[in-house]
Formats: C-alpha cells, structure tokens, sequence
C-alpha cells in the first residue's frame, strides 16, 4: 500500500488541555497573503497551548514561504493531492491532538477552546463553517445524499453526495452524519484508529464523505461544535486543475474499500458506467491492504451505518447491507 510519509512519531498522551496540539495545514496554489493571514490567526488564537504548525506546500508553483519558529514547512516537488498531503502533514506531526484545516480560513478568538473542550470524548469534531468575514455561518456539518446522475457540467457525479446543515443544532457538540467546512479535530489515537486520510485519494473530492464514514464504522463518530466559529475563504474555482476522473476515482476508492462485500459490489454497479480513465486507475490500483485495514477496525455494520445516516440510499444497497458479509477481520500489518 503506499504511504508518502514515514509513521507518526508517539504522541504526547496528557489531558486536552496540556497536549500538544499539531495544526495541520495544506496548500497548494494559494495566494500568499491568505496562508499569511491563516498562520497568523492561528498563532494568535492559541497562544497559551502547546501547539506547533505543520505546514505542506502540496507542490504549489510558486512555493510557499513562510518564517516561524513554530511553523515546520514541507514542500512536495510534485502535488500528491489534498489528502495525501493531509496524511503526510499529520505523520510529521508530535501531537496528542491532530486538526486538520485548509489554507485559506479565520478564526473567532475562541474557536480552539469551544473544540478543545469536547475533543477527549473521541469522536471526530468539525467547526462551525462561517463566512470568511465571520459574519455569519453556513452550515453545521453535513447529511450524506445519494446521486444517481453522472452530469459533469452540472456538478454531480454518481455516489455519496452531501447537504449542508443549515438550522442551528444547539450548544455543545452535536452530533452529525458528516464533517464540513475543512477544520477538523481528534485524538491522535483517533487519528490511527481511523488509518488517517486515504492513501489513495487523487488531487480533490470526496475527501469528507470517505472520512466521515470511516469515523462512524470505526466507532468513533461525529460531532459539529457550534460554538467553534472558523472562517473559510470562498472562490468561484479551484487555484489549480480538477478532474472529474480524480473526484471518480475517489469515490470508487471509498467504494472499494470502506463498505462490506456486498455493500462494496452493489455501490460500484451503481456508479457504472465508469469513464474509461477512470476504470484504467482502478484496475492498476491494489486496494487490498487498506481494505482489510480498515475492515479490521469496524465496530459497527453497513445496514446500521445507512440506517441511521444515508436514509435515501437506494434500495439496492440496503438489501446488500442487510445480508451476510464474507470480509475476513485479521488486522493487517500495515504503515499509517
């Protein structure tokens, strides 16, 4: 199976509140001023905490630069993709808590304190995804749709698609089907429970939807705190080239890997037609040791997963979840 990075070095394991926290942040193709303005906000928001900032330049043409003691910059000559890089970034980084974000985001002054409170419950915690002004919010977290139609030009491509939750779910942290808004937090034991970002993803999509499943199949589950305010910057496109057949694959991955059997096989009928580059990827990729991997760490069933979180599946699919699953569970030996 590939793997980018070496293992992850051991955590720090005190309590949230003295852990060393690892600020995770991929860029590519981002405008200096606004990786600028995210370090900066963040330095600012977590003075007082143990914290260090890994920074990964996912092969941006012009490189980034950045001056900070306590920011640890990476460069990759070449773009291996958001989650691979998130993988990358995340086995450079010391500590007991791991949070993911994006390049481009702001933050409220409290922001870190509202997450930390809730991050020793184990689940995987997303931020409230505001505005890049912090004037006001978008969405807290996300339901998991399903898409029957391949209509690039509109947008949509077969498989698990997603809707913003958009109604005020109330304080604390509340659980969500799925994660949204690219500021996410977790133990780092929760991080290795869950095997991390996919090893496979190319370049962009569906990085949320393959995590968010594998966090509740894996027993860790999701929350949204409210009361964490982040900023994230919107634009009309992507800085650097998107490909359909990439956002496929990465659909197909999770399809082949995160499901049980049947599940898996009556997910990919579904997604048939595949575009022929697509189908070319897939048939020289060995998913094998990932996919017994992460069957290794289920604790709960298919049936129960779309049960409780995709309640428009169709039908095909809850008649494979209720049957019988043949997957072996001997935990493999496998880098994270």
């Amino acid at each position: 199976m590939p793997d980018p990075a070496p293992s992850a070095p051991s955590p720090d394991t005190s309590t949230a509140s003295k852990r060393l926290i690892s600020f995770v942040m991929v860029a590519r193709d981002e405008p200096q001023p606004l990786v600028e303005t995210t370090v900066r906000e963040l330095l600012q928001t977590s003075s007082g905490h143990a914290r260090e900032i890994v920074v990964v330049d996912d092969g941006s043409r012009v490189p980034v630069f950045l001056e900070h003691p306590e920011v640890h910059l990476v460069r990759n000559p070449m773009p291996i993709g958001g989650a691979r890089a998130r993988r990358r970034g995340a086995s450079l980084a010391r500590g007991g808590v791991l949070v993911s974000m994006d390049a481009h985001m702001r933050f409220a002054p409290d922001w870190l304190d509202r997450m930390l409170e809730h991050v020793e419950s184990g689940a995987l915690l997303c931020a409230a995804w505001w505005d890049y002004d912090l004037t006001r919010p978008l969405c807290w977290g996300a339901d998991f749709r399903w898409c029957g139609e391949r209509n690039h030009k509109a947008g949509r491509s077969p498989g698990f698609a997603f809707r913003h939750r958009t109604k005020y779910p109330g304080d604390g942290a509340v659980e969500v089907p799925m994660l949204i808004g690219a500021c996410y937090m977790m133990l780092r034991e929760g991080y290795d429970r869950l095997g991390g970002f996919s090893p496979f993803f190319r370049t962009w999509g569906r990085v949320e939807q393959d995590l968010s499943l594998r966090a509740w199949i894996v027993g860790l589950g999701l929350k949204c705190v409210p009361g964490a305010h982040v900023g994230h910057f919107t634009r009309p496109k992507h800085p650097y080239p998107v490909r359909w057949a990439d956002v496929e694959f990465n659909q197909a991955a999770t399809a082949r890997t995160v499901f049980e059997e049947p599940v898996a096989r009556a997910v990919e009928q579904l997604l048939q037609p595949l575009p022929s580059e697509v189908q070319t990827l897939l048939d020289r990729t060995d998913f094998r040791g990932w996919r017994r991997w992460v069957q290794s760490q289920r604790r709960i069933r298919d049936a129960e997963l779309f049960r409780r979180f995709v309640p428009d599946a169709p039908e095909c699919l809850i008649v494979a979840a209720e049957s019988e699953p043949r997957d072996t569970t001997a935990k493999p030996s496998v880098r994270l």
